[in-house]
């Protein structure tokens, strides 16, 4: 009944392609020996294009992750399930998202589902590139997934949880690590589903933060996950939830052919966002086989007033 509703409620992101950054993306999986790309995550501007993704190496079937950085004077494509898994004392690397923090770039990612628990990373990769730090929280769950780091007068948080909003900051930070602490911790809000979960990384939106949530169904025990744009006020604490569900297509519900995760039936995974004046870019994976971008106003994903639309 739940999958129901929110199907009559539904965004279908192939119809807002965004074919610009879509080819500067095409521009950089084209220089490597690559296939099933998926999951892209960015920031574009004139002077800086970096792109985090997922793939399979040709020869290999090991999903992989990569990270693009490109100025107007070079590019350079680091491999981190390669470079940083042995280092890092895990089987894999997954989920790495790009975001901003102050005036430097970051990647975020994780080891994914291991028994007895789970590592999460932040890796600082512009403008230099740094060796990744584990995020450490001494009430973590077991298995984590996506936090999403913002930065606001020097400090640095993490969106932690949706419904009841929970907020970290960062407390210490030493060579190998970061160590986060509570911030804040809200009530559940009626009206805001407590399914929903981090996404996307943070993108400014004239004092708040617009972000994709994912929420995740059952149809004959099987996963389906869809998308919805949100915005976090962090000087009110709250979380604002946009108009409509975010999927690829409707044929996308349909799955893929190809399974590497024999629980998921489909998902549109976003992974990638954002703002620029009244525009919303977002980067997706589909069903873990192949990824979209989308362009979007922002007054059609939320209840925005025109001045209050548009980065800071």
């Amino acid at each position: 009944m739940s999958l129901l509703r929110d199907l009559a409620r539904m965004r279908t992101c192939d119809a807002y392609r965004a074919s610009r950054i879509a080819q500067q993306f095409k521009d950089v999986t084209r220089t490597l020996s690559i296939s099933n790309v998926f999951n892209p995550s960015f920031y574009v501007d004139e002077q800086l294009k970096i792109f985090a993704f997922r793939a399979i190496p040709s020869g290999s079937n090991c999903l992989t992750s990569y990270v693009s950085i490109e100025t107007p004077s070079e590019r350079s494509i680091v491999n981190l399930s390669r470079d940083y898994c042995e280092e890092l004392q895990v089987v894999r690397l997954i989920d790495p998202k790009v975001t901003k923090l102050g005036e430097d770039y970051y990647l975020t990612f994780n080891s994914g589902w291991i028994p007895g628990g789970n590592d999460l990373f932040v890796m600082k990769i512009h403008p230099r590139l740094e060796r990744p730090k584990r995020v450490r929280y001494r009430h973590r769950k077991p298995q984590e997934r996506n936090w999403a780091f913002f930065s606001e007068r020097e400090d640095i948080y993490a969106l932690y949880w949706i419904n009841p909003l929970k907020i970290l900051r960062l407390r210490a930070e030493d060579a190998t690590s970061w160590e986060m602490e509570d911030f804040f911790q809200g009530r559940p809000e009626k009206g805001l589903s407590s399914q929903l979960t981090v996404g996307t990384p943070l993108t400014q939106i004239q004092g708040r933060y617009g972000f994709v949530a994912h929420k995740k169904h059952f149809f004959f025990q099987k996963k389906i996950y869809l998308g919805r744009f949100c915005l976090l006020d962090f000087h009110r604490k709250r979380i604002e939830l946009g108009k409509d569900w975010l999927v690829h297509s409707y044929a996308s519900l349909i799955g893929s052919r190809i399974k590497h995760n024999d629980n998921l039936l489909s998902c549109t995974y976003f992974s990638g966002i954002q703002a620029l004046g009244d525009s919303l870019t977002l980067g997706y994976g589909i069903n873990d086989v192949d990824y979209g971008f989308s362009k979007h106003r922002l007054g059609e994903l939320a209840s925005l007033p025109s001045s209050d639309i548009g980065p800071t």
